[in-house]
């Protein structure tokens, strides 16, 4: 009997602190989650809002949330190349927003067919929602060009001569603001100076195409710009050549720099996307994806245009933050 008791008391003894933080451990690396979020690029304002947005979520929902990119919008290479760095590791889902409707698409292929699942946010991706990926989280770009399109066409008048800059060719989110706001300003009859011309990456090298045109942005009575980057080069230019608040400019996003000169009266207009939301409600889909909860396969996330008059208000102010 003596013998027995001693066995059962050896076989029933506490775990030791060693023990306990490894059960812990263990437990808690079940429960928590990793996503992975990849964006277009890092280095903007327009991302890292995307950022605060799913690492909130991720705070919220108790998952860890990892982030890296490519350095820059033109690096197709470099994205591909983190997209298949974490499909071949063991994170529970991926969120990307692909530099190129097209070569990404191997990508999300590869990593749904490994038993990732992908959500898609900012801009699209060749493939089939359902079956390649999850859902899609973006604005409507198509309505967000058209926006800013008409206002342009509100403030230069039927028939004014224009000017659309581009951002990069396969960025489907910008092939589709640059498109809408084309067709507004055709149904506005608007005389149409340019508007093939890309401003490529970065703030640089839109404000060096920018002002390599210069003689032509003189003609024009509203220039409109796709995005963070494109509107920032633009305005340097015109700031650069003393057309800063004398050509009429609706720009795209906001950051510091735009916001300021929104205020000033060097840029009329900006159409502003909730990049906060999206990055959040990213983060929330795949969460509930993987909770087994149905999800939507396309959220829009809202847009507006800001201006000077409007840019203070409940609705605007927290879009230029």
């Amino acid at each position: 009997m003596a013998l027995l008791l001693t066995a059962i008391l050896g076989c029933s003894k506490s775990p030791t602190p060693t023990d306990a933080h490894a059960s812990a451990t263990s437990e808690a690396g079940k429960a928590k989650r990793t996503i992975v979020m990849i964006p277009k690029a890092t280095q903007s304002a327009f991302w890292n809002a995307v950022r605060r947005g799913g690492e909130q979520a991720a705070k919220d929902l108790d998952v860890e949330l990892l982030w890296k990119g490519p350095g820059s919008e033109n690096d197709r290479a470099g994205q591909k190349q983190v997209t298949q760095q974490f499909t071949n590791s063991s994170v529970d889902g991926i969120c990307l927003a692909p530099t190129d409707s097209k070569a990404l698409a191997a990508e999300v292929r590869s990593a749904t067919a490994k038993g990732i699942p992908v959500l898609i946010f900012d801009s699209a991706v060749d493939g089939e929602v359902g079956k390649d990926f999850i859902s899609f989280v973006a604005t409507d770009n198509t309505k967000a060009g058209e926006l800013g399109g008409k206002h342009l066409m509100e403030l230069v008048g039927k028939g004014g001569k224009t000017i659309c800059f581009r951002h990069m060719e396969g960025h489907e989110s910008t092939s589709k603001r640059e498109d809408g706001a084309i067709a507004e300003m055709k149904a506005g009859e608007a005389e149409i100076l340019v508007d093939d011309r890309y401003t490529g990456a970065s703030q640089g090298e839109a404000q060096t195409t920018a002002l390599n045109m210069i003689d032509v942005v003189r003609k024009a009575d509203g220039v409109f710009a796709s995005n963070q980057t494109a509107s920032e080069g633009v305005l340097a230019a015109l700031r650069k050549t003393n057309l800063a608040g004398k050509v009429k400019f609706v720009g795209f996003d906001s950051s510091p720099q735009l916001v300021a000169a929104l205020r000033d009266g060097e840029i009329d207009a900006l159409v502003v996307q909730d990049p906060v939301k999206m990055g959040y409600t990213a983060v929330k889909m795949m969460v509930d994806h993987l909770d087994g909860k149905p999800i939507e396969e396309q959220v829009v996330t809202d847009v507006r245009i800001a201006t000077k008059e409007n840019m203070e208000t409940p609705e605007i102010k927290p879009l230029l933050d």
